[in-house]
């Protein structure tokens, strides 16, 4: 599978604004249990089939996958939890973990191990 590094930063910063509305206006179509699903969207699909079919990256590539597929779960369970609380009419707490509690802190080291990961993108066989 071919990955566009560039939607899918995009597409993680699109879920800010999606929980955010949430958040702010009510998000019955929102399962916190699917979003907490890290194998579903475009990226986790990407880093659970180059770990099955690349097992052979330099040190340094595999260690960046590795914290991204990390970060990248860790983001998954972070926006569930925002939604979660938007559901409980917890809106306090689901604004702060957006804004600058773990889903901000860990929405940006995705975004930014996105970024060291897609320099490295030759290994991928992606150019």
């Amino acid at each position: 599978m071919e990955l566009n590094f560039f939607s899918a930063t995009n597409a993680h910063k699109a879920w800010k604004k999606r929980l955010h509305d949430c958040v702010e206006h009510g998000c019955s179509t929102l399962d916190p249990a699917v979003i907490a699903l890290d194998n579903r969207c475009d990226l986790g699909k990407w880093l659970y089939g180059i770990r099955e079919s690349h097992p052979t990256l330099s040190t340094d590539t595999q260690r960046l996958f590795t914290r991204l597929l990390d970060e990248h779960a860790a983001f998954h369970r972070a926006a569930a939890e925002v939604a979660r609380l938007a559901l409980d009419a917890q809106q306090k707490q689901a604004l702060q973990l957006l804004q600058g509690g773990d889903y901000a802190r860990i929405s940006n080291k995705v975004i930014g191990t996105l970024g060291e990961l897609y320099l490295k993108r030759r290994e991928f066989g992606m150019d």
